[in-house]
């Protein structure tokens, strides 16, 4: 499909193509292929958010753009170049400037669109892979439009020079899981820093200085320990360019670092992690020199609800006759009102993925309750800005890579396929590894204990959605970047950022884009796909029902009622209570018939479950389908009914989705 786009007078620098001067543009049907522009930032360090500027980049809904880097890297210091492996980033969508805007002092043309890589890096130099280095890129980036209808589209490479200067590198954020052989501490073996945190768990953070020679470190760590407020540790650097936190066997006596447990009227939170190395006398003149990194780290449970406010048409049923032939007359009129009326259930299906409920033996589905079951199909939605499994792709997504093993599992549980159990170190009780962790350094950071398990209903995790829990130093959204101009169809709430220190200077992005998912509220019977459609009246005895409760009162460990007459007649919706329905009139002309037609519209919600191992990485693992009704009137003229009644102009009866 081509694109109208505005373009002006250009000329080549060195980050691409800026449109210059103050010539009116004008459209006109250009080529289609997809083109960076520029780049926000041509010096940068690692965890740094950075926007690209382009046209004929993919929106949402269209598929998706995506960058090819490749060149040579020119370490500092050298002369040889190192050649660059071609590697891949699926950026976020940011938006497109419809009247153009400007980047430092250059034109941006009209029809710009913007798109973010929210970290750099985001935990090495993207351009070396092994062993950190700050340099030179010299290279060219190239955009590849992955369209939603299976075709791909290559742009021409842009050259960019990218400087990669010293940083402060995260390179190891994973839980503490269990005492070794040697009576270490145990973490998850995660293969990249973790993506999110599991609340209520303690973590070891692991940086290394690339560029400079520490001489102490400083850490600032939020949401932490029990308190929402800064918490603040001082690390000689004793071991060189690496240090840890949190690790006992590093720095014995030191608390652990628990991260504070996901509220209950929260969805996920965040963890503000600030880190500072100082060179004494590495400055210019002498003075004392310091290197920043930042890291706003979400915080999650084990299992995930996410709703995106979806509300799709999922089904036209056939037009029926509800009211005969009406003769007309002088001036003759017809208003419909509902007599006729019909029920149908506002019901849930819930699927769990076949696939997963085998890895967790400890799921009991022979007995899980009527309008729950397994399924091979994954979720037949596409939530904006929601990887529905993340292992496979997160070195495109976020430039991260994690394997799957038994060691970061956590486990599930659950007999009714509603109420769900997990234990983030399977085979170990709370106190057990209580007293591990005791073992190890004495103490639990004080007074503070770890939460290793949890329990919830997926309606009543639901109740939690649309919420973000505030944290001291994260900001939820994307930082704001330099250009100067209108934007549309910005993703900026996607993913969080902070700055280095409470001055604002260098911002920093979080790893995983994450967005709050839409509140949702209402009483569903829970039901068989195939009953739902069907059904058309109040025929399911409510002694045996099992319905779903959303809504703010229901708490996260509630949302199922079984056998609850009152809760079961909640879910029952008729056409009588249809607003479209109560008045609808037309004008019948003199010796016409008209006839009365009703059509039954079904129309789904999706939501996703979703599983988190203990590298924070997510998995689809479930979807419910919640079912809801409209009626339709529809009256129709016509010449001779007696012959032959009108037909409905309604449309035809057809399934869309969830059919079965």
């Amino acid at each position: 499909m081509k694109r109208i786009w505005t373009v002006t007078f250009s000329l080549v620098l060195t980050l691409g193509l800026f449109a210059c001067g103050a010539e009116e543009s004008t459209p006109y049907e250009g080529p289609t292929e997809p083109q960076v522009v520029a780049l926000e930032h041509s010096s940068l360090v690692v965890g740094q958010p950075v926007s690209i500027y382009g046209v004929n980049f993919l929106e949402p809904g269209m598929g998706q753009t995506k960058l090819i880097f490749s060149g040579k890297f020119y370490p500092d210091g050298a002369e040889i170049p190192l050649a660059v492996a071609e590697f891949t980033i699926a950026p976020l969508y940011d938006g497109f400037m419809p009247d153009g805007g400007e980047l430092k002092g250059n034109t941006l043309a009209a029809m710009t669109h913007v798109v973010r890589w929210n970290r750099f890096g985001p935990f090495q130099n993207p351009f070396t892979k092994e062993g950190n280095q700050p340099g030179l890129f010299q290279g060219a980036v190239r955009p590849v439009n992955y369209n939603s209808d299976g075709t791909i589209e290559e742009g021409q490479p842009t050259p960019v020079e990218i400087q990669v200067n010293p940083s402060l590198i995260i390179t190891k954020l994973e839980p503490i899981v269990g005492v070794d052989e040697n009576g270490m501490a145990k973490t998850a073996g995660c293969d990249s820093p973790a993506l999110r945190g599991i609340g209520g768990m303690p973590y070891i953070i692991e940086v290394e200085a690339m560029g400079f020679q520490p001489d102490y470190f400083i850490y600032n760590v939020s949401n932490i320990n029990g308190s929402k407020e800064w918490a603040s540790f001082t690390h000689p650097a004793d071991n060189g360019l690496k240090d840890r936190l949190g690790d006992p066997g590093w720095h014995p006596g030191e608390p652990f670092i628990v991260l504070n447990p996901v509220g209950d009227g929260a969805e996920y939170a965040h963890t503000a992690i600030r880190v500072t190395a100082v060179e004494v006398g590495g400055g210019e003149n002498g003075e004392d020199k310091a290197y920043h990194t930042a890291l706003p780290f979400s915080v999650v449970r084990s299992m995930h609800y996410y709703y995106d406010g979806n509300r799709v048409l999922a089904e036209y049923y056939e037009p029926e006759v509800v009211h005969p032939p009406i003769v007309g007359g002088i001036a003759t009129s017809v208003t419909y009102s509902e007599t006729h009326a019909e029920s149908r259930q506002n019901a849930v299906t819930v699927s769990v993925s076949n696939s997963w409920t085998k890895s967790q033996n400890k799921l009991q589905t022979s007995n899980w309750n009527e309008g729950v079951a397994t399924s091979s199909n994954q979720s037949s939605t596409n939530s904006v800005g929601i990887a529905h499994s993340e292992g496979e792709n997160s070195s495109e997504t976020y430039g991260t890579s994690y394997g799957t093993a038994q060691g970061t599992s956590s486990s599930f549980s659950s007999s009714s396929g509603s109420n769900w159990g997990w234990n983030a170190v399977e085979g170990t009780s709370q106190e057990e590894f209580d007293q591990e962790l005791v073992g190890i350094n004495g103490s639990v950071s004080g007074s503070v204990t770890t939460t290793v398990s949890g329990e919830g209903s997926i309606p009543g995790l639901a109740k939690v959605g649309g919420s973000v829990g505030t944290t001291v130093g994260a900001e939820v959204g994307a930082k704001k970047d330099n250009t100067v101009g209108h934007r549309e169809g910005s993703k900026s709430e996607h993913g969080t950022h902070m700055y280095e220190s409470d001055d604002e200077t260098t911002g920093y992005g979080s790893t995983t884009t994450d967005t709050a998912s839409k509140n949702m509220s209402g009483t569903y019977g829970l039901q068989k796909q195939s009953t739902i459609n069907q059904t058309t009246s109040e025929t399911a005895g409510s002694s045996e029902s099992v319905t779903y409760n959303l809504g703010g009162s229901i708490g996260m460990n509630e949302g199922v009622t079984e056998g609850s007459t009152e809760s079961w007649s909640e879910t029952w919706v008729t056409s009588t209570t249809d607003t479209k329905l109560l008045s609808y009139s037309s004008k019948v002309p003199k010796n016409r018939c008209a006839v009365i037609y009703r059509q039954t519209v079904r129309y789904v919600r999706q939501a996703q479950v979703y599983s988190y191992d203990l590298c924070g990485v997510r998995s689809l693992v479930g979807e419910a389908v919640f079912n809801e009704w409209l009626w339709s009137p529809n009256i129709v003229t016509g010449i001779h009914c007696e012959q032959k009644m009108p037909e409905s102009t309604q449309p035809p009866a057809h399934c869309y989705l969830a059919c079965e």
